[in-house]
């Protein structure tokens, strides 16, 4: 077993999920309304992709989705960042936003969201705003960790050589916490792109998420399955794209 790659592994693995799905639809075990046969998949996306739903088509709704998780994940993470290295360099200002970042991160995102529709609408500022406030605790967590995780020899270093406290937050600060930084995104991306789809479900007319639940009332359980798995391809796609480019911008983390 040792000697198999994980590529083939991995591979193996899907192949078996795959043969099951097709038998267990082929033998009639399972009911096309609980669980469509590839067939049924295949003829419902070349639907939503040719007539849309509601409308829309699927590259629609899932451009407007992915519009909502940028605007929120981008504003979210940069203030985040900032406000981590800000906590991370000044215990003073540790201590003050502390609780608040403390209080929110652990906080589900929909048990605010009914408070968001209150103010700001049922439109996309509030759906915004959330993402917003789902990405910003665990990007400042992040950021605050990279620097507190900084050894204290390269910051006196620095200093002995005659580095201004600006000179040694950009040139050694930022760049340590760089790897600390680009993880919490990593993971500020999921939990913002989940909950967008939660989101889209309560309070929304639009978006991959919407339509995986108007689909399921009216009982297109083939357009429901499509849109989950564009969720979960998108997801993947995503988050190895992160991968990349924290491999590319900070190539020597670990090592």
């Amino acid at each position: 077993m040792r000697s198999i790659p994980n590529w083939a592994v991995t591979g193996l693995s899907i192949l078996l999920v795959l043969s099951a799905w097709v038998a267990v639809t082929q033998l009639g075990l399972v009911r096309d309304l609980f669980l469509p046969g590839p067939r049924d998949l295949w003829l419902g996306l070349q639907e939503l992709l040719d007539e849309g739903y509601k409308g829309r088509t699927l590259p629609e709704h899932l451009g407007m989705s992915l519009l909502r998780v940028g605007a929120g994940f981008v504003t979210g993470a940069l203030a985040g960042t900032a406000l981590g290295l800000a906590m991370g360099v000044s215990r003073r200002l540790d201590a003050m936003a502390a609780p608040f970042v403390e209080f929110l991160r652990p906080l589900p995102q929909l048990a605010y969201l009914v408070l968001l529709i209150v103010w700001l609408g049922i439109g996309e500022t509030s759906k915004i705003t959330m993402l917003f406030l789902a990405a910003l605790p665990v990007a400042a967590v992040a950021a605050r960790d990279g620097v507190r995780n900084i050894p204290p020899e390269r910051l006196r270093m620095a200093e002995a050589l005659g580095a201004s406290p600006w000179q040694v937050f950009r040139h050694v600060v930022a760049p340590s916490a760089l790897p600390e930084i680009l993880t919490g995104a990593r993971l500020a991306l999921g939990i913002v792109y989940a909950t967008l789809i939660a989101a889209e479900i309560i309070a929304g007319s639009s978006g991959i998420g919407w339509m995986i639940l108007d689909a399921g009332r009216f009982l297109r359980s083939d357009y429901a399955f499509v849109g989950i798995l564009v969720i979960g391809l998108t997801g993947i796609a995503i988050d190895r794209l992160l991968l990349w480019l924290e491999r590319r911008i900070v190539h020597w983390a670990g090592r």
